[in-house]
């Protein structure tokens, strides 16, 4: 099945998103939900909090989905000076600030894996616009040793998720991080590129001749995904769309240890 401008959440989830969805019902008579945003009681990603979100307006750029300054023609000065080529495009939900940082911080961070569901609805309610037509979708992976240590993807949530809702097959095992890569928090562009370089496989016979959805929680420079990417497309995949829940304002936005420490998640 192939996705298109047409699409909306009219799909039928697939059964193991409404099976997750009945089960945390349950718990939520219980133990009653908190936004993952604000913190409020009640539900996990509040309507407050969803309005507050900083989208990023248009017009973007046609390559990375940043929004252009004056001056700018289709694509950014990013861009042109620094490509990230195995991407087709990247689109972004909104800034990586305010109710949404604090989400992916409690998403990534805090084991509140549940609320993935939720903000998987907001990648869904932004993706149609894009008019994209894909096959599948494929998590940006972790290395064994950071899965060890966190114990789930939390992009790999939101794809599964949003892969569900938009009746799209689900394809984990994509892509694989071979090799373990330092934090990308505190490196220049160049050093980000170096340290993702090479890093991912792809798996030919999950991705030959399909177009893919990459999905990740944030984007800063974009060297993880198009790292990704190249490996996608290195093992036969056609095109490879990058589709992230948040966007950093600039690399300095998330440049600092102590911006790490604080929650921010450095791609």
């Amino acid at each position: 099945m192939t996705l298109t401008a047409s699409h909306r959440l009219s799909v039928r989830p697939a059964w193991r998103y409404t099976a997750r969805q009945a089960a945390w019902a349950v718990v939520d008579m219980i133990f009653p939900p908190q936004c993952g945003g604000c913190g409020k009681e009640g539900q996990r990603f509040c309507a407050a909090c969803r309005a507050s979100l900083a989208y990023l307006p248009a017009p973007v750029c046609e390559h990375c989905g940043f929004p252009l300054r004056a001056g700018e023609m289709l694509r950014c000065a990013s861009c042109l000076r620094q490509p990230t080529p195995a991407l087709a495009s990247v689109r972004s939900v909104a800034f990586f600030e305010g109710p949404l940082q604090q989400a992916l911080h409690r998403l990534k961070y805090k084991r509140d894996i549940i609320l993935a569901d939720a903000l998987a609805v907001l990648l869904c309610e932004a993706w149609p616009a894009y008019g994209f037509a894909a096959d599948l979708v494929v998590p940006v992976p972790l290395s064994a040793q950071r899965m060890r240590e966190r114990g789930y993807n939390q992009a790999g949530l939101l794809a599964d998720a949003f892969a569900a809702l938009m009746g799209l097959p689900y394809t984990p095992a994509g892509a694989a991080r071979f090799r373990h890569t330092a934090s990308q928090v505190g490196l220049s562009a160049h050093e980000r590129q170096a340290n993702v370089a090479g890093a991912f496989r792809g798996r030919t016979e999950r991705v030959a001749d399909k177009a893919v959805i990459l999905v990740d929680d944030v984007y800063t420079t974009g060297a993880t995904l198009n790292a990704c990417a190249e490996a996608l497309l290195a093992a036969g995949a056609v095109r490879v769309w990058g589709f992230t829940l948040g966007r950093a304002h600039s690399l300095s936005y998330a440049g600092s240890r102590r911006a790490e420490k604080s929650g921010s998640v450095a791609r």
